[in-house]
């Protein structure tokens, strides 16, 4: 529905508004950005919160400067019911009206007569109800007990308060909070006093904070546990000792210790690095019942979903903690790098994300080396490459036009392609000169805004020369570098030839012609050594020359350069042979992200990159050995036909199979990380797509034995941690209506967002006709928590089975679903059907969704993402299917495919 305009009118005494006629009004509301005549100062904030109650309520007075006469102040407030407004200026109270004048929450506010250059201070008395899918100051229920919590990024502060909702107006904000007596209120500086009120009420008042912008600011209040743990202690960067609390929804609160103990651990990392001590004054880590994103930075009071704080001792699996322990590290980074210094505006959201993320690769290899997080980031970064090289994929930093496409910005493209340009720059620079430019930067625009040119103009200084204009090559364009690399040994010495196009997958539309400047770093081995030599590649061709002809070349050393790269055969061939046992981990990974893409891009036959992919399969370390699976579930989905894919899934079996008997159904004690997370891998891909019976049936009967249908309460000891999550989903998959049942009521009944997770999980993987209708029966059902909303269509979409129902379910029900959830979520709502692999169903979501994105603008990008990916998928059929069949058809039952791989044009 769209949002009425509101307005509100003070009408105050006679001698306060004067004779003077109302100001004549412009019409026309700025198109996207407010305008910097008036520019707030302060901001002095009450809200009135009692979870239990239909609404909430506030004041706020904003001092301001006019840089001009003002006949009307243009700001924010979206769905707020305002009872008062007026203007002081020198004294004098001027009555004002307010009104929202577009959906988007662009308001104005206008005095009984022009007000006049200088200071002057807006007040405004508000209400409203609370807010809807997830966004403002909205209400969460856990255990029949009510919660209220703000999430204002990216631009709904404007719904929680009258504001300039926009990050370039960072102001200090004295905060108060009435709130139920019981109730503990939380903000984003410590206390200073707490008094009772009438009604069983409390007033909670805060400490001034430093500069903040609108997105940052915080109030929580509701009857949480509080863990109050001894205070950080100073360190050689912070002289002083640090307060820092967690805080659960009542019953939870002994969940909490070992992420308060993983914060403790890293947040002296994160002051090491940047050389500047925790900027805020106390640091609470806080669990939301229902929250739309993974975890919320707001300065001194972060937010997470319950299930990225809290850990059950026994329950709660190793891979979990090392996401909860990413997500600590990603939030307390962005405290120096989006708190301390903030983005100007929206289009640089990467100076946030890409730091952050970057950071939490830092933060983890302190905190848990042996867990090799940086395998898992290239991982990443590798998926990230798919996304960056579709047609539609945006640039890092690129202009907004309009307010829908703000929440845009949030994607893979700031985390983790942004990361990545970060990592290639840092490691050609040099780390310390890189950290020292960072440094400078954060400390010359500490407590206010920084720009990307102001950053990479500290990083040019640091480096001697300039970088800005190759970093910015990554920054403003879209896509990946392919960089072709030919060895040349004659008369005018050894050198690697190199030249760069943009990668396409096959079918691609997009313009291949593209240039970036790229760090080059090549190792090779010469005299019996690995060396390593780098360039700069500014145009379409260039030339790193090397000291002698070497035994092998990898062209992309650490696999820290955000591009893909080719070798011709015989260069492919020496380093299969001679180089691959010296490659580290992640350049192995980058090795076989090579075959897939030169497969991808069908510049190399489908059956040639799976013979050098699968014998990575039996490589010792365990990421590395997990990197043939999505080839793998790509060739049985998409690329065989109902005849071939039997051999396909034996292909699968054979390979795993062996590994999952050397690694075990159970961990050792003490056994390494990477072993945990592969046997997880190892079981999850022979159970969903190798379709391997005597796995099946054996993780099934654990998933039988951990439900404890009989006495209706899980059993975790009948399963490891790191597989329960399978197990019960193979469990379902294999069981009967009764399961399922069982299971739907649980569900329901489960309080914990833990186990809620795993039984959805386990409900939405089903594949039997029957219970795949009753799992998209759960497709926004009410009773589920708003974040969990289009879990059944995601889990249903997964499978080639229930994909087409999940489809139509989709049509069915999205006018009533999607405006219940985060706009984030609605947004990303196609992107759920990017598995399908026929242009027919590219057309099919296309004619659908394009005739409802006047109503969901933001979900215009996806759209077009999905549709292409499809799209590519039939093309990558048409191209690469025969190819792969041929290698399948003449495989011994049991072998993998023999034949000798080359990569190149």
């Amino acid at each position: 529905m769209p949002r009425s305009v509101l307005v509100a009118t003070v009408l105050l005494s006679a001698a306060c508004a004067g004779p003077s006629p109302a100001p004549t009004v412009p019409e026309q509301p700025p198109e996207l950005r407010l305008p910097r005549d008036v520019r707030p100062l302060a901001y002095r904030l009450e809200l009135t919160v009692a979870p239990e109650r239909d609404r909430f309520s506030g004041r706020v007075e904003i001092d301001v400067d006019l840089a001009r006469p003002a006949p009307v102040i243009w700001m924010h407030g979206s769905d707020l019911q305002v009872g008062e407004a007026s203007v002081e200026v020198a004294g004098e109270r001027i009555a004002a009206t307010f009104s929202q004048v577009r959906p988007d929450g662009m308001a104005r506010l206008v005095a009984a007569r022009t007000l006049p250059r200088g200071r002057a201070t807006l007040r405004l008395s508000f209400g409203a109800p609370w807010g809807e899918a997830l966004f403002g100051l909205y209400r969460a229920r856990h255990r029949g007990l009510a919660y209220a919590i703000t999430q204002h990024e990216a631009i709904s502060a404007r719904r929680t308060f009258p504001c300039f909702d926009e990050p370039a107006f960072k102001t200090p904000f004295e905060v108060t909070l009435l709130v139920p007596a019981g109730d503990v209120a939380v903000s984003n500086s410590p206390v200073l006093s707490e008094k009772p009120v009438d009604e069983g009420m409390k007033r909670v008042r805060f400490a001034p904070t430093p500069p903040l912008p609108t997105y940052l600011v915080f109030a929580g209040v509701g009857p949480f546990d509080v863990v109050t743990p001894a205070p950080l202690p100073p360190n050689e960067v912070r002289s002083r000792p640090l307060p820092m609390r967690g805080l659960a929804p009542r019953g939870q609160g002994a969940e909490l210790a070992f992420s308060l103990e993983t914060a403790a651990r890293m947040l002296p990392v994160l002051e090491r690095w940047f050389g500047i001590p925790f900027p805020y004054d106390k640091l609470d880590h806080l669990a939301v019942p229902d929250f739309a994103a993974g975890a919320m930075e707001n300065a001194g009071a972060i937010t997470y979903r319950d299930t990225l704080l809290l850990v059950d001792p026994v329950r709660t699996p190793e891979a979990t903690r090392l996401r909860i322990g990413l997500v600590i590290a990603h939030e307390m980074a962005h405290q120096w790098f989006g708190d301390l210094v903030t983005l100007p505006w929206w289009n640089d959201v990467w100076l946030n994300e890409s730091f952050a993320t970057w950071m939490e690769g830092k933060v983890l290899a302190a905190w848990r080396p042996a867990a090799m997080s940086d395998l898992e980031s290239l991982r990443r970064v590798h998926a990230t490459m798919e996304a960056d090289g579709l047609a539609s994929a945006r640039a890092i930093r690129q202009p907004l036009l309009l307010t829908a496409d703000v929440e845009g910005q949030f994607d893979l493209m700031s985390y983790e392609k942004g990361a990545a340009v970060i990592d290639m720059f840092a490691r050609y620079m040099g780390e310390d000169r890189f950290r020292a430019a960072v440094r400078a930067w954060l400390e010359a625009n500490a407590h206010g805004t920084g720009t990307t040119d102001g950053l990479l103009t500290e990083i040019s200084r640091a480096a001697g020369r300039d970088l800005a204009g190759p970093f910015e090559s990554f920054l403003d364009r879209p896509g990946v570098p392919l960089v072709s690399a030919r060895l040349a040994c004659d008369g005018s010495g050894a050198r690697l030839e190199l030249s760069q196009s943009r990668w396409l997958p096959v079918g691609s539309g997009a313009p291949g012609d593209v240039r970036w400047k790229v760090p080059v770093c090549a190792r090779f081995e010469f005299a019996g050594s690995a060396r390593e030599a780098c360039t700069l590649l500014e145009g379409a061709r260039g030339t790193l020359p090397l000291p002698a002809c070497p035994a092998w070349v990898m062209p992309n050393a650490g696999a820290v350069g955000y591009y893909r790269w080719t070798l011709g055969p015989e260069d492919l061939a020496h380093l299969r042979d001679r180089g691959l046992v010296h490659l580290s981990p992640k350049e192995r990974l980058s090795y076989a992200d090579a075959l897939a893409a030169g497969a991808r891009s069908a510049t190399l036959p489908w059956a040639e990159a799976m013979a050098g992919l699968v014998p990575l399969a039996a490589d010792p370390l365990g990421p590395v050995a997990a990197a043939p699976m999505h080839f793998l579930e790509a060739t049985e989905e998409d690329l065989v036909s109902d005849a071939i894919r039997p051999r396909a899934r034996s292909l699968a079996s054979a390979l795993y199979r062996p590994r999952l008997a050397e690694l075990g159904w159970e961990p050792r004690p003490g056994e390494p990380w990477e072993r945990r997370k592969l046997r997880e891998q190892v079981v999850e891909f022979l159970v969903w797509t190798a379709r391997d019976p005597e796995v099946r049936r054996e993780a099934a009967r654990r998933g039988r034995a951990y439900a404890g249908i009989a006495d209706g309460a899980f059993h975790p000891e009948a399963v490891s941690p790191d597989l329960a999550d399978v197990a019960l989903a193979a469990a379902v998959d294999e069981g009967d209506e009764a399961l399922f049942s069982a299971l739907e009521a649980r569900l329901f009944a489960a309080q914990d967002g833990d186990t809620r997770q795993r039984i959805l999980q386990a409900l939405g993987r089903v594949t039997a006709p029957a219970l795949s209708a009753r799992v998209l029966r759960l497709a926004g059902d009410p009773r589920l928590r708003v974040n969990e909303r289009t879990r059944p269509l995601y889990f249903q979409a997964l499978s080639a089975e229930t994909r087409e129902a999940a489809f139509r379910a989709f049509r069915a029900r999205f006018d009533a679903l999607a405006p219940t959830l985060p706009s984030t979520s609605a947004d990303y709502l196609p992107r759920i059907f990017r598995g399908f692999c026929d242009g027919g169903k590219a057309r099919e979501l296309r004619a659908f969704l394009e005739p409802r994105l006047a109503r969901f603008p933001g979900a215009r990008r996806s759209l077009a993402q999905a549709t292409e990916s499809i799209e590519l998928c039939a093309a990558l059929r048409q191209a690469q299917g025969a190819s792969a069949e041929a290698s399948l058809s003449t495989r011994q039952a049991g072998a993998p495919p023999r034949g000798s791989a080359r990569l190149g044009r």
